[in-house]
């Protein structure tokens, strides 16, 4: 038995170090590793955020299916790779093309939590393949509203400078003019919201009259369906 001990003392040793060497890891760290894990966090709660387009409630992010651009012009051989150091992914849909991005509809498993879904939405928006990532939202029963990449913004006869200006300040991009005033608005994941929060984020700002994202509008039927863009107030 003597002779065994610091054999025993070695066993016992890195046990414990391996016990509590992952105690700082951040669990979403590891999700590409273990598609259970976001299973497991749905297991401690968390609170699902509600959305919304000015008075309009979108209510919670659709829990299937989430909006993905690629940096660059990436081939969907080496988007399907990007993808598939996911566990939480399942597959991706037909993509639809805002004026400035090719926008990829990526499904997600079964029996994740909204408060997952915003966790897996960060976790993709960290890998440097990803240019862009947003919810879908549940509307109707069976219309999907994607938040596209894009947000038309109305200013005032004057107002071109002060949404300049703001663009700027939110690290997002003055396109286009559409015409009446009207300019699309381009964000990315190194702006400071989405193109919904955007769109909120300029209204009633000086200058702005009218600003609403473009939605990737799809059906929830399981299966991959045609998607158009439809500008916000207009995707009722």
């Amino acid at each position: 038995m003597t002779k065994n001990l610091p054999l025993l003392i070695l066993v016992l040793f890195l046990v414990a170090f391996s016990s509590c060497k992952d105690d700082n890891a951040s669990p979403l760290r590891n999700v590409r590793f273990d598609p259970d894990l976001l299973n497991k966090l749905h297991q401690e709660g968390g609170a699902c955020h509600t959305y919304s387009l000015q008075s309009r409630n979108l209510g919670t992010v659709y829990t299937r299916q989430v909006l993905v651009a690629f940096t660059g012009e990436i081939p969907l051989a080496q988007q399907q790779q990007v993808l598939a150091d996911y566990g939480f992914v399942t597959g991706m849909g037909a993509a639809v093309n805002s004026n400035s991005a090719s926008l990829q509809p990526v499904q997600l498993q079964e029996g994740l939590s909204c408060s997952q879904v915003e966790q897996a939405i960060k976790e993709l928006a960290a890998d440097t393949r990803i240019a862009y990532v947003t919810p879908y939202f549940l509307q109707d029963g069976n219309q999907l509203l994607g938040i596209s990449n894009e947000a038309m913004v109305t200013v005032t006869p004057n107002g071109l400078p002060a949404l300049y200006q703001l663009a700027k300040a939110y690290n997002a991009q003055v396109l286009k003019p559409l015409g009446n005033n009207t300019y699309l608005v381009k964000v990315d994941k190194h702006a400071k919201g989405n193109a919904l929060e955007l769109a909120n984020y300029l209204q009633g700002k000086p200058g702005i009259t009218q600003a609403e994202p473009d939605f990737v509008v799809s059906i929830s039927n399981g299966k991959s369906t045609p998607l158009q863009l439809v500008a916000g107030n207009r995707a009722e």
